[in-house]
């Protein structure tokens, strides 16, 4: 049997390429430029969550130490290669974007930023900024830093269908260990180990994650691979690998041992993971350490409280729950039946303004829902959602009722609400799909006028252009009262800044005089620094929608862009901003 498995060992040393990779060489050469246009929609699918104040920052100021040859090989590699997902082109940027800009000044830059929680409109720039296909940016930082930075963003937003395309069209990416990692871990803590397995794919030659080792081998194990995985598991402790947890499981499923060592480890989800499939009667009983990955596991994997299996006055129980449903690590819906069937007497209802400040805040909370669910009085209803709203932010988890309260409000009819409750209201109910309904022109008005179509629509005919800014102008003109608005400029200039000649007429009723772009961005644009400017572009708006953005901000954003020639960038402000909506 030894002499097998040494021989064994022999046949493996020489297959291992093949066998870390089988699918690398298969693959057809991919063509970096070739991309295909992630939509508003598949972005808006990935969930952006865990902005937790208490996380380190992103992205850190400290050089790599470059300790052997393989690495400095990787650095020279890096800066031969280009990693990203959008084609230059796309958004009219340059493939040496960031060859002119200081990384120091980029990285506390990029710091800023990620303690902002970013708008969507923010977010979509970013995203177009750091993963547009260029050089990385060389001077006072290491490339690698720079890649850091990218795959460390993607991951804090979860934005899982990103990074598979990111891996996908960059096959070659130093450091893409981090990635393949989290994407494991996002589909283990679902309890979907097939596709957790799927994720090890994007692993390539360069790959350095003892994580990633023994996940990959307990994969093979898991497809009845048992000769390659003992293989593969050998050659690791022959590198000198200990782990005496993992090898007693993984001697399990391999078949060499009768029963295994039934200890649980929650070190980290793998370990939790495997604790849990080699133990019939698996128990585990979470606490206010217990990772939001187990947490998803647990719950995943039905290893949970329910609202059927919990006690409903274990107020610490209760409380985990909250919490964890806060994470985003526990159904929502199951917390809020546990919520209906926390019981109260009629006089508790009777007199609700003061019986559920006697009462733990979990019972209060179960309180103030099952009256909301209850009330047919509009305005009842707004005071109690505002109450329950209040308590859950005092506990630090506000986002727990998003979702039901927005169920809830979207059942009643806005003209019902009162007009103090309307703010409220509206809060909840904005809609991010705003940008999809249908624009109403105004011809009275040039920066509401079918002009937009230049911007807004890939279809119009830019012959028609000088047509309709003459009938534009016409209406106008009767207007003696009209006014050139700093968003009519902006329009006009854009049009100017695309090679459309502006009638002198028209160029008359306006001035730019009293209109500035900050120097800084001045500079940027004439040292040619396309990333920087984005990025100060990013900070500038932060949490804002380019739609709430004062005029004179729009407009040395968008003269900004003029002057970069980012049409496509500046099109999708013009678009988002300008237009009334039915």
């Amino acid at each position: 049997m030894s002499s097998l498995r040494l021989l064994n060992k022999v046949i493996f040393l020489l297959l291992l390429p093949l066998i870390i990779l089988p699918a690398r060489g298969e693959e057809e050469a991919i063509d970096i430029w070739k991309t295909d246009s992630i939509s508003d929609e598949k972005i808006n699918e990935i969930i952006i969550e865990d902005n937790s104040k208490n996380e380190s920052k992103l992205y850190e100021t400290i050089k790599p130490v470059v300790s052997n040859i393989k690495e400095e090989k990787n650095l020279e590699k890096i800066k031969q290669n280009i990693f990203g997902l959008f084609d230059p082109e796309e958004n009219n940027l340059n493939i040496n974007m960031w060859i002119n800009s200081d990384g120091k000044i980029i990285l506390e830059k990029l710091n800023k930023i990620d303690e902002i929680k970013l708008s969507k409109d923010t977010e979509d720039i970013l995203l177009t900024t750091l993963f547009t296909n260029s050089y990385s940016p060389e001077k006072n930082i290491e490339p690698l830093i720079f890649l850091d930075f990218k795959s460390k963003w993607l991951i804090k937003n979860k934005k899982n269908k990103i990074i598979e395309n990111y891996l996908l069209k960059n096959p070659g990416l130093m450091g893409q260990s981090i990635l393949v990692e989290y994407l494991v871990n996002e589909f283990l803590s679902e309890a979907n180990v097939d596709k957790a397995c799927e994720e090890t794919k994007f692993i390539n030659t360069d790959y350095q994650s003892e994580y990633l080792d023994l996940f990959s081998i307990y994969c093979l194990t898991n497809e009845n691979k048992i000769e390659e995985a003992q293989l593969r598991f050998d050659l690791l402790k022959e590198k000198g690998f200990e782990n005496n947890f993992y090898e007693n499981k993984i001697n399990f499923l391999l078949g060499y041992l009768e029963s295994p060592d039934i200890k649980v480890s929650d070190k980290n989800l793998f370990e939790f993971y495997l604790s849990h499939i080699v133990n019939s009667d698996f128990k585990y009983e979470p606490n206010e350490r217990t990772s939001k990955e187990i947490w998803r596991y647990l719950s995943a994997a039905n290893l949970i409280y329910t609202s059927e299996t919990v006690d409903i006055e274990d107020e610490v129980k209760i409380n985990l729950l909250e919490k964890a449903t806060s994470d985003g690590s526990y159904d929502s819906n199951e917390l809020f039946n546990i919520y209906k069937k926390i019981m109260f007497n009629i006089n508790q209802f009777l007199d609700i303004e003061n019986s559920y400040k006697s009462l733990p805040n979990f019972k209060a909370r179960a309180l103030l829902y099952q009256a909301v669910l209850l009330s047919d009085n509009y305005d009842k209803k707004m005071q109690l959602i505002l109450k329950l709203n209040t308590l859950f932010e005092k506990d630090n988890i506000g986002n727990v009722a998003l979702d039901e309260i927005k169920i809830i409000l979207s059942e009643i009819d806005r003209e019902e609400i009162s007009e103090k409750y309307l703010d409220f209201y509206d809060y909840y109910l904005k809609k991010e799909e705003d940008d999809l309904k249908k624009i109403k022109f105004n011809n009275n008005i040039i920066h509401r006028s079918k002009l937009l179509k230049y911007f807004i629509d890939e279809k119009y005919k830019v012959k028609n252009l000088e047509k309709d800014l003459e009938s534009v102008y016409k209406k106008i003109k009767k207007n003696k009262d009209y006014f050139f608005s700093i968003q009519d400029i902006i329009l006009l200039e854009s049009l100017k800044a695309d090679g459309f000649k502006i009638p002198r007429k028209i160029e008359k009723r306006y001035s730019l005089e009293n209109l500035t772009i900050p120097e800084n961005l001045i500079n940027l644009n004439e040292q040619n620094e396309q990333g920087l400017f984005l990025l100060n572009i990013v900070e500038m708006v932060g949490e804002d929608k380019f739609v709430d953005l004062d005029a004179d901000t729009l407009y040395f954003i968008i003269s900004s862009m003029n002057k970069f020639n980012f049409k496509k960038l500046r099109n999708n402000i013009i678009a988002k901003s300008f237009p009334e909506r039915s």
